[in-house]
């Protein structure tokens, strides 16, 4: 199945954990902002979970940023034709 989730890495966010979340549908959404990090690493692993096969779990935030633009980048030119070949 072709990932269509991508879930970024926990972020310390005033004082709080939470990560991001990007479909191509849904756009960004971010998780609720929790005091404890082991709520936030429970609630990540459950939206994976939920998703099954289709979400890609990103350790970092430069992987998510990547994956995120080349999921974009194919929705906006699924042919892989470049736009640049005048």
């Amino acid at each position: 199945m072709k990932t269509h989730l991508y879930i970024g890495p926990l972020i310390g966010r005033s004082g709080k954990s939470s990560y991001d979340v990007f479909s191509l549908t849904d756009g960004f959404r971010s998780s609720f902002s929790y005091p404890r990090i082991e709520e936030a690493r429970y609630d990540r692993r459950e939206v994976a979970a939920e998703a099954g096969s289709g979400a890609h779990v990103c350790e970092t935030l430069a992987e998510f940023e990547q994956l995120v633009e080349a999921a974009r980048n194919t929705a906006e030119n699924p042919d892989g034709v470049g736009s640049d070949n005048a």
